[in-house]
């Protein structure tokens, strides 16, 4: 494992010079990695943030960082409880048949280097399914056979990445190979995969299983959980745990299914307006059961057709019967986008495209949504194309880490378009004046108790929440949560009440953060929900 920091803007014409042969090892490109990213970038330490308060922001459209050089093309992204991010995807100029192991990055955004961590083992686990587990390791479900067949085709591999020794390992094995799943986390900790391709790469498995992290393995569940809609063209679903404890599965296929797992029965609930929203963004609002998509296309031919669209919809899942209801619409239609929970609750899309296909027509401004007026901002515009195989990922200190693409600007190296850089967005609520400050708050906390967290600025705090980390790959988050908590003001400290169970709030850990009046929000430290 090595880490290194590198000039940003030079490129690594070693490392892409190894990468076009035909067989590759990791040792190899090892060898030419060198040392240290751009220390130019923007801070955001609560320490050192000595802005005057005030009520508007100076930076009302927030700001990027210079693009900087990840080495790989990033198309996979996980926040891990130490603070750093996991990114794991493929070689510059895409090698083909790419190496037996996959390339990976841990980028830590305080001291701002990347360290290998790539695979040892001969698996190519990209277009798998990802999520956390209870115990904070990353667990990955499936990948891509090597050679591919047909375009890709599934394994039944369930990898792990160990953020404590930055380590990988492998687990025991699926029962049915899998390309482009989807993981989720049930309320009880357990992880559910559904969807993907099998070794095929053409048909779809139907059956869905279960991974447990204190045995290591997968159970199939009956038949009567079988994907009632697992057309084809419909991989990598949307879902979305809601606090009754089902499963809701909003998109790509326009009809909504809820999985309940203690009957392993789906029903149908309600069809999209829109119809099929092929690569859209899905959220739960926080604190509710309602379930919001954002943006997609109608059709996946040719990787998403020139059909993009800027409306939303939104199911209350508590309503009877449920339906959906247009919203807000973008400013800017577009599909392949990332969306992300920011620290003070608000939503933001990154990225995406708006055809034809992959990467055509790209769209490089950001959007903010704010629940409180429903309306969508524009926001600054990054430099890189972030459109197929983009990732996105919300960092402690509340800015937003944007990465990745296999199409795209690589800013003058003379490189083949793939995207190997990566910038980071620092939203408006950076520019508003003094940060509060967390000061202690405990390192684990139990469903339904109170717990107290240390500041200066108790009485200054409008919110307390949990936000769930990102895990991300094909314009799909399968982890991020945001979970609004009660709490109470005492002097110099707040009492938060923990969420009162599993469906809430899985298992796992989460970023803790306080925001205060003028919208600001904390530096936000890690806790854990402990597997009960």
């Amino acid at each position: 494992m090595k880490t290194w920091r590198i000039l940003a803007g030079v490129a690594v014409a070693a490392i892409i010079a190894i990468a076009s042969a035909a067989h590759i090892s990791r040792a190899a490109v090892k060898r030419h990695q060198s040392t240290a990213l751009n220390s130019g970038r923007a801070q955001f330490s609560s320490a050192k943030n000595n802005l005057a308060r005030r009520t508007t922001s100076t930076q009302p459209m927030g700001t990027w960082t210079t693009p900087e050089d990840t080495l790989d093309v990033e198309i996979h992204a996980a926040l891990v409880y130490t603070g750093k991010v996991l990114m794991f995807g493929i070689l510059q100029g895409a090698p083909d048949p790419p190496p037996l192991w996959t390339p990976a990055k841990l980028y830590d955004p305080i001291a701002n280097t990347l360290t290998d961590v790539s695979t040892i083992f001969p698996a190519d686990i990209v277009c798998g399914g990802q999520s956390i587990l209870p115990n904070g390791d990353v667990i990955v479900t499936g990948g891509t056979i090597i050679p591919t067949v047909t375009g890709g085709g599934g394994l039944v591999n369930t990898t792990l990445f160990h953020p404590a020794s930055e380590t990988w390992s492998q687990s025991g094995p699926m029962n049915y190979p899998r390309w482009y799943p989807t993981n989720v986390e049930l309320g009880n900790g357990q992880t559910l995969v559904l969807s993907g391709h099998d070794q095929t790469g053409i048909t779809s498995v139907v059956q869905m299983e279960t991974y447990d992290q204190t045995t290591g393995t997968w159970t199939v569940l009956p038949s009567t959980a079988d994907d009632p809609d697992p057309g084809p063209e419909f991989l990598y679903p949307r879902m979305d745990v809601i606090p009754s404890g089902n499963v809701f599965k909003s998109a790509p296929a326009k009809q909504g299914n809820l999985f309940n797992p203690t009957t392993n029965k789906w029903s149908a609930v309600a069809q999209m307006n829109f119809g099929d929203r092929y690569y859209t963004g899905h959220v739960l609002i926080p604190g509710t059961s309602q379930v919001m998509v954002v943006g997609g296309t109608p059709t996946n031919a040719d990787g998403g057709g020139d059909t993009p669209t800027a409306t939303t919809e939104t199911i209350d899942l508590s309503k009877a019967p449920p339906h959906y209801v247009y919203g807000a619409s973008l400013n800017y239609a577009r599909y392949n986008h990332m969306l992300l929970f920011l620290a003070d609750g608000s939503l933001i899309v990154v990225g995406g495209n708006q055809g034809p296909g992959h990467y055509a027509a790209p769209v490089f401004a950001a959007e903010i949504y704010s629940f409180a007026t429903q309306q969508w901002s524009v926001m600054a515009s990054q430099q890189g194309v972030r459109a197929y195989h983009s990732v996105a990922v919300l960092l402690p200190d509340g800015r937003v880490f944007s990465a990745g693409s296999t199409s795209g600007n690589t800013w003058g190296t003379g490189q083949p378009t793939y995207n190997h850089y990566f910038e980071i967005f620092s939203p408006p609520y950076l520019y508003n004046g003094a940060r509060p400050t967390i000061t202690s708050s405990p390192a684990t906390i139990s469903y339904g108790q109170p717990f107290t967290i240390t500041t200066p600025d108790a009485d200054n705090i409008s919110s307390v929440a949990l936000v769930m980390p990102a895990a991300d790959t094909h314009a799909d988050d399968m982890q991020q949560r945001y979970v609004p908590l009660r709490f109470t003001v005492g002097t110099g400290s707040l009492t938060a009440s923990a969420p009162t169970n599993g469906n809430v709030a899985p298992p796992g850990y989460y970023m803790l953060v306080i925001v205060n009046n003028n919208g600001v929000p904390s530096v936000m430290p890690f806790v854990q929900l402990p597997l009960t």
